[in-house]
């Protein structure tokens, strides 16, 4: 087996992989997320934040806007949390995040899209890297023909 030929499989069996590790986690992230507690949280703080970027090679400044909510946990205790990627918050507005009753310092924002939305676009992901994959590894094994 050449060299080229080693490389395409260890590279298409990585892509096999990556769906399936990926799959491991969101798997145990929803479970973990599904004992946590909801509640609602009121934007007590705005602001805009600059970052500078150079991922292109060029220099380029993000903007983006960041909020400080206060929530209370079920045992009456408050909480400050922060999030950036919330549209247009206002001061006085109230958002529904989760917190873990465990650690209740731990908290993200209830996120906006769609179960469907996700599924839609893990599948693709999963198809994407599963067929590439697949092609690299039965290529190597001269099972198929570039």
């Amino acid at each position: 087996m050449s060299f080229g030929a080693v490389a395409a499989l260890l590279i298409g069996i990585a892509m096999l992989i990556l769906p399936a590790w990926l799959t491991i986690h969101l798997v145990r992230r929803q479970r973990r997320l599904a004992t946590w507690t909801r509640t609602e949280a009121t934007i007590r703080h705005v602001w805009k934040k600059k970052r500078q970027s150079s991922a292109t090679g060029t220099s380029s400044t993000e903007t983006s806007i960041n909020a400080r909510y206060e929530y209370r946990d079920s045992a009456g205790i408050q909480h400050i949390g922060e999030v950036e990627h919330l549209a247009r918050p206002k001061v006085g507005d109230v958002i529904e995040i989760m917190y873990d009753p465990n650690d209740p310092k731990t908290n993200e924002t209830v996120s906006g899209g769609s179960v469907v939305g996700r599924v839609v676009n893990y599948s693709v992901a999963f198809i994407v890297f599963g067929g590439i994959g697949t092609f690299l590894i039965l290529a190597s094994l001269d099972l198929i023909s570039i």
